[in-house]
């Protein structure tokens, strides 16, 4: 039966009181499968679990709305789940909460896990997928539950397409070592190229948003650290992404750094087993070590590693990377030549970064016409002989 989702929201706002919570308990329940579905897809979730008590003496009633909810699981959509999952990973996660999280997640199979896995993972706060399963969820027996039903799902699912791991400072944004650039500046080609490999090498992908920034900055209780980060990237012109924090300590050194990258690359490795990988880093901070780490220990799924060169590396050291499978570019469209070739990004993508890398040249606030210059010279070294017949793209 059709239920009035304007009276759940007011009884909603501010604090409810035991009438009030039962109301909204026994209209959930006289909802038919279509309403019950569009109600959970469009209500704030988070909200209805923290206004939705289990009271010292008195009704259970947070406890009565995640049984019902759970029981029909199967009349929800991927969208429902994946927000009612957020429900119980917004506030304090508790034990119940957790199993009612597995059984979401157990709830679907091959590619349907797929998709409720990246609807999970395109929230565009702290409360993504890996924050899920590694941070909310702290019963190490319910993780190892549903990292297991994902392995096994994800051996009969296809995807053809590699998630991006991307780090941030001086990879897209100028921010530390690099002295080509105005700090500040993001590089040329850099939103093209994500976009690019958000599209995948036929420019039609299975799924958009495969996008993680990596990051040795450390994450918080809070996730506000981790919440301004992702404020940086949308500014810069990156919508569609999710972030991987360090801590404080593995700032220390780079090696640490690379550690702390890697541990969390290895969180994304078991929840997208269904997919490839990719890293682009820089030669400031430790990416290479990174780089070097992830074709040793994950190489049968990494399809390329790319560096961008902010401290001026040597020829020799190039080279040397480069038969390790490390490849050292100076501009993202060297980059790219490098993606097309391997059939990791379509030629119209390819085309995009030239377009942008070479429109990008009129937009900066350089510091000096020498250094303008210089980048210019690095960018027709690599573009030559592309040629262009698509318009830049500015957003990913």
């Amino acid at each position: 039966m059709p239920i009035d989702q304007d009276l759940i929201v007011t009884l909603l706002r501010g604090h409810t009181d035991r009438k009030e919570e039962a109301q909204v308990l026994e209209l959930l329940r006289q909802a038919s499968a279509p309403t019950l579905d569009q109600v959970l897809r469009e209500v704030d979730a988070a909200g209805l679990f923290r206004n939705i008590d289990d009271h010292w003496f008195g009704p259970q009633h947070r406890t009565e709305l995640r049984e019902l909810l759970t029981e029909r699981l199967g009349e929800l959509s991927i969208e429902a789940q994946a927000n009612l999952a957020y429900g119980m990973q917004a506030g304090h996660t508790d034990r119940a909460d957790e199993e009612a999280i597995a059984a979401i997640f157990l709830a679907r199979h091959g590619v349907e896990l797929t998709h409720l896995k990246n609807r999970i993972n395109s929230r565009t706060d702290s409360h993504d997928l890996e924050g899920l399963v590694f941070a909310d969820i702290g019963d190490e027996a319910v993780r190892a539950r549903i990292l297991e039903h994902i392995a096994t799902e994800a051996a009969g699912v296809e995807t053809g397409e590699s998630k991006v791991l991307c780090d941030i400072d001086d990879t897209v944004i100028c921010a530390l070592h690099d002295r080509r650039y105005p700090r500040g500046t993001i590089y040329p080609g850099i939103l093209a190229l994500l976009d690019a490999l958000d599209r995948g090498g036929d420019d039609e992908p299975f799924s958009t948003g495969d996008l993680t920034f990596v990051t040795a900055r450390p994450g918080d209780a809070l996730g506000l650290i981790e919440n301004h980060t992702r404020a940086s990237l949308r500014r810069a012109g990156i919508a569609t992404h999710s972030v991987l924090t360090g801590t404080l300590s593995a700032l220390v050194t780079h090696d640490l750094m690379a550690g702390q990258k890697i541990a969390n690359i290895d969180h994304y490795r078991q929840l997208f087993p269904e997919y490839r990988k990719l890293f682009i880093g820089d030669s400031g901070q430790g990416d290479i070590r990174v780089g070097e780490l992830l074709l040793e220990r994950f190489g049968e799924v990494v399809d390329i590693v790319v560096i961008h060169d902010v401290v001026g590396m040597p020829a020799e050291e190039r080279a040397r990377l480069a038969t390790e499978g490390i490849h050292v570019v100076d501009t993202y469209v060297g980059a790219a030549r490098l993606m097309h070739e391997r059939g990791l990004i379509a030629e119209a993508g390819l085309e995009r970064v030239v377009a942008e890398s070479l429109a990008a040249l009129d937009s900066i606030a350089w510091d000096s016409d020498e250094q303008r210059e210089a980048v210019r010279a690095l960018i027709e070294r690599d573009a030559a002989g592309i040629e262009i017949h698509t318009a830049p793209t500015q957003t990913t």
